[in-house]
């Protein structure tokens, strides 16, 4: 059984009983062959969606994680969460990042692999449907009534240079 990671990314994997074709794909991996390449070469190795994505660019990562996020919001059963979600995809500085949840907490990372950058800005729905806005250490930014507003205020803490998600996960050294 394989697992290749590359950029903090879960690119392959597959399983064989053939120790010659797990030789195969970990050659042509290191040799840089292309993921929709390395099928043809061990045809028991499987690209990941994030994999695939992640070959074509950042901004194909960024675009999956929104529309899985997105999805899962619409199934969760929980609207405020849903609103939460939707509000952040419809402002451009968040919708550039990289989105993750964690314990329903929405984060927002500028590198698109694990581990994620510090966080700058993370949205949250509360029991009494209240929204925040969380800054570096859980800070509050701010409380709102609407998801909108927990939205904007968490935008208008983002640096104004900020650019969109970049490839690889946050260095260790930064």
């Amino acid at each position: 059984m394989i697992n290749g990671w590359g950029q903090g990314i879960w690119m392959v994997s597959g399983s064989t009983d053939d120790l010659a074709e797990v030789i195969k794909a970990a050659v042509a991996w290191r040799d840089g062959v292309p993921l929709s390449e390395i099928g043809h070469v061990a045809p028991f190795v499987k690209v990941t969606q994030r994999g695939a994505a992640a070959e074509k660019g950042p901004e194909h990562v960024v675009a999956g994680e929104w529309a899985g996020l997105l999805q899962h919001a619409e199934t969760a059963g929980w609207p405020e969460f849903r609103a939460l979600v939707m509000a952040a995809h419809a402002e451009p500085k968040l919708r550039q990042l990289y989105p993750y949840t964690s314990h329903w907490l929405l984060g927002f990372s500028t590198t698109t692999g694990y581990p994620f950058s510090p966080t700058m800005v993370c949205l949250a729905v509360s029991s009494e449907s209240r929204y925040g806005a969380y800054g570096p250490g859980r800070s509050v930014l701010g409380e709102a009534a609407t998801a909108e507003e927990a939205v904007r205020i968490a935008a208008n803490h983002l640096p104004a240079d900020l650019g969109p998600a970049v490839a690889g996960p946050y260095p260790e050294d930064a």
